[in-house]
């Protein structure tokens, strides 16, 4: 993997001689303009994976075990688990235009070209993939050899953002491909249906977004009622609600309520202070309505009602240049528990079904994808119900900063260490390394994951 790294050293002593960055006004009349700015962000990291296409030989090989829901979880196959070394490199090169048209109308699109180098057919890669989105609006460019399964290299494009935004007095309309991130959690938000960014995510700055329309009615003072409708690309993955947010006794109150993916759902996000430290409180109780047939269930089921509650607490400690510590608890009433056999923890991303090859014909229920109801529009996924985590951050020096995330799975009794320094000393760039240790039984939340090492470099133009 000599060429992930060399393109990744190359970046990094671009970005020491990179000068300042300043977005660039294209166009402008008035109180009209048209400005353009970007980033290129290379990420490498190297961790152990599973090789998809070993893992479905090992399945053919073993037949009737690994299709049948009663034996799949003693499928051969999941002896492959992190048995291949992986070597990733994703180069992303970012464009963004702003468009500003009078006091009332703008429009931001941002446009993403990504080329990946290094072992991506990893199995659990194969689980899963892109959001579903209205607008399409991505794809795969095959042209110069890049869709070369032999030598791993992938390059694709996207629309990242892209929406219209209207500010009255009153009213703010926003429609297109846009984040809307609800909750106040710092780890996890279970209350966000949206755009939730799991703590153990390497780019946490990065969400998809989702394709939908987002109208925002302003009230007094900082109370405000807000409607989304997301359609996403079929009536069971649809999404709507309503929240309000504002402001109580100098406490921040969110309530919502809506239906994502047939799932009615409601809850309340508070924030506040407690002397110097901030604390923060999100409850969400979410009522499935569509049937699933888990493995091992004997027929297909609608799933019982559950509780997502979070409440976290942090704190600035006047040590050296500030020490911020964050404690936060999660119970997770959607927990998918812990799989028997060879699947491990795996086993409950699948599901099952009555169709089946035609040589078993008859023979059921099989093996099948897990469907979205599954997790009831919930983007917190997690197999254990109770999690603690503990976030610790501090400035090593005026350009060094120095974060730790610890995660502790109560149920299967593993943890998760993820240490990074990010230096932001350079003229428009910001380099970052970490790393992702895990620590517990085979069957449990952190328990299967691999180590893993990252390096995140981008220069911003």
């Amino acid at each position: 993997m000599k060429l992930q790294g060399g393109l990744a050293a190359a970046l990094v002593v671009a970005l020491a001689l990179a000068p300042a960055a300043a977005a660039i006004e294209l166009w402008s009349s008035g109180d009209r303009s048209l400005e353009w700015s970007g980033s290129l962000r290379e990420r490498l990291l190297t961790t152990n994976g599973t090789d998809a296409k070993a893992f479905s030989e090992a399945q053919r090989e073993a037949g009737a075990v690994c299709l049948l829901a009663a034996t799949f979880a003693e499928c051969p196959a999941f002896r492959l688990m992190g048995d291949k070394d992986v070597v990733d490199s994703l180069s992303r090169l970012r464009q963004r235009f702003d468009l500003s048209w009078g006091p009332r109308w703008s429009a931001t699109v941002v446009y993403d070209h990504e080329l990946r180098l290094g072992n991506l057919d990893t199995f659990p890669g194969s689980l899963g993939g892109s959001a579903d989105t209205f607008l399409g609006l991505e794809d795969e460019i095959h042209t110069f050899g890049l869709k070369d399964d032999a030598n791993h290299r992938r390059w694709r494009h996207l629309l990242y953002r892209g929406f219209l935004h209207y500010e009255g007095e009153s009213i703010h309309l926003t429609v297109g491909r846009q984040r809307i991130p609800w909750g106040v959690g710092r780890l996890w938000n279970p209350i966000d249906r949206f755009n939730a960014i799991p703590p153990l995510a390497v780019e946490g700055d990065q969400s998809p977004g989702i394709d939908a329309l987002d109208l925002r009615w302003l009230l007094d003072g900082f109370d405000q009622i807000q409607l989304v409708y997301a359609p996403g690309t079929s009536h069971e993955t649809a999404r709507y609600a309503a929240r309000y947010q504002g402001v109580i006794r100098d406490v921040d109150v969110g309530v919502m309520a809506g239906i994502f993916e047939q799932a009615r759902t409601a809850g309340i996000d508070l924030a506040g202070n407690l002397g110097d430290a901030a604390w923060r409180l999100e409850a969400v109780f979410t009522d499935p309505e569509q049937r699933v047939w888990l493995l091992d269930d004997p027929e297909p089921r609608e799933r019982d009602p559950f509780w997502q509650v979070l409440v976290s607490l942090d704190y600035n400690f006047d040590i050296g240049d500030g020490l911020y510590v964050l404690v936060e608890h999660l119970y997770d009433g959607n927990a998918l528990g812990f799989g028997e056999g060879r699947a491990g923890s795996l086993l409950p991303l699948f599901g099952a079904s009555d169709e089946g090859p035609e040589a078993l014909a008859g023979a059921g229920p099989f093996v099948a994808p897990i469907p979205a109801a599954r997790f009831a529009g919930s983007a917190v996924v997690s197999n254990a119900r109770h999690q603690t985590g503990l976030q610790i951050g501090t400035d090593l020096s005026s350009a060094l900063r120095g974060d730790l995330v610890v995660l502790y799975d109560w149920n299967g009794e593993s943890v998760a260490f993820f240490p990074s320094v990010a230096f932001t000393g350079l003229n428009s760039a910001e380099i970052t390394i970490g790393a992702q240790i895990f620590a517990g039984g085979r069957r449990s939340q952190f328990g299967e994951q691999e180590p893993m090492v990252y390096l995140l470099a981008e220069y911003f133009f």
